[in-house]
């Protein structure tokens, strides 16, 4: 079977994932591994720990058994976890469609076993600084992504966009997700990035970034930065404000942004809170404040740069000023 780098890790699978890089020499262990299986064991005695929408009339659970985790998707079908996070068998669903399996198993099924490993999984972005990794966290159209691709057309590097794994620790770690940007139209506009290719509503993907724009290293994680664009109109003397959250507040906000934020609930939940709460003691949580537009992106750049000890004359885009 193939191997692909992800997540800091390789996985070995019986299923192909184009949009992942291959290790140069495969390990002799992989970190997991994902294999297929006609039908799964029932689960009579299961605990549902949470159930959300992907999509508009699509859904997926999350099961807690015996011998680890279900991921229940209603179109492409079960995953089964286990208990130490290392090996997945998916079962095929009713629609099956290959780019959605794939993004189901680079999404939550391995932010699932992630968590069964550990790590606590974030949803939001982060860019490898002078200063160490830092964080965004947001709500969809809030600009995480733009604001993680501009840091690294800066000068820093892309870790990952869209699931943030943490190693916990006297010292956390940021570990390397996916390196594909997802942008909307006028973020996409702004970098170069070709638009004809998705349907209106859609992102844009960024893939095949540069290798001097991303890093496959763990990286310690210096700050996590809550995303709040000011509405349009309201106004403040810079570009971008921080507020640092008190400790319970900031394990709260790191709750609500968890990767499997709806579905760990249960017995799960405290487990959660308290690898938030872990988190939230050893590295700082702020609340971002920032003007609104593309056209205040370049200051917004600057700012984190000097915050975080890297060079801040450039401009959105990542050229010198």
């Amino acid at each position: 079977m193939p191997h692909y780098t992800i997540f800091g890790g390789t996985l070995r699978s019986e299923i192909t994932f184009p949009e992942l890089r291959e290790p140069a020499a495969p390990p002799r262990e992989a970190s997991w591994t994902l294999t297929t299986s006609p039908t799964l064991t029932e689960l009579p005695d299961a605990e549902q720990l949470g159930s959300t929408a992907v999509v508009p009339g699509c859904g997926v659970t999350l099961l807690r058994h015996a011998t680890g985790f279900r991921v229940r998707f209603d179109d492409t079908g079960d995953y089964d976890i286990s208990d130490d996070g290392r090996r997945i068998v998916w079962s095929r669903g009713p629609n099956a469609a290959p780019g959605a399996v794939r993004a189901d198993v680079t999404g939550l099924v391995l932010s699932t076993a992630l968590h069964a490993s550990g790590a606590l999984c974030l949803h939001g972005s982060a860019v490898a600084l002078a200063g160490g990794a830092v964080a965004f966290l947001a709500p969809k159209f809030h600009g995480k992504s733009t604001l993680a691709l501009a840091l690294s057309r800066a000068g820093g590097r892309l870790l990952t966009d869209d699931v943030l794994p943490v190693e916990l620790g006297p010292a956390p770690v940021a570990v390397p997700g996916v390196h594909v940007v997802k942008l909307w139209d006028d973020s996409a506009e702004m970098f170069g990035v070709e638009q004809g290719s998705v349907r209106a509503g859609e992102k844009h993907l960024v893939r095949d970034l540069p290798e001097e724009l991303v890093t496959f290293d763990r990286q310690p994680l210096a700050a996590i930065y809550l995303l709040a664009p000011l509405a349009p109109g309201a106004t403040m003397d810079e570009a971008a404000r921080r507020t640092r959250l008190p400790s319970v507040p900031a394990a709260l906000s790191l709750v609500r942004h968890s990767a499997l934020a709806g579905l760990l609930g249960g017995s799960e939940a405290p487990v959660v809170f308290e690898r938030a709460a872990t988190l939230a003691e050893s590295v700082p949580v702020y609340r971002l404040d920032t003007m609104p537009g593309l056209d205040r992106l370049g200051e917004i750049v600057a700012t984190l740069l000097a915050w975080h000890e890297a060079p801040a004359a450039v401009s959105a885009a990542g050229s010198a000023a």
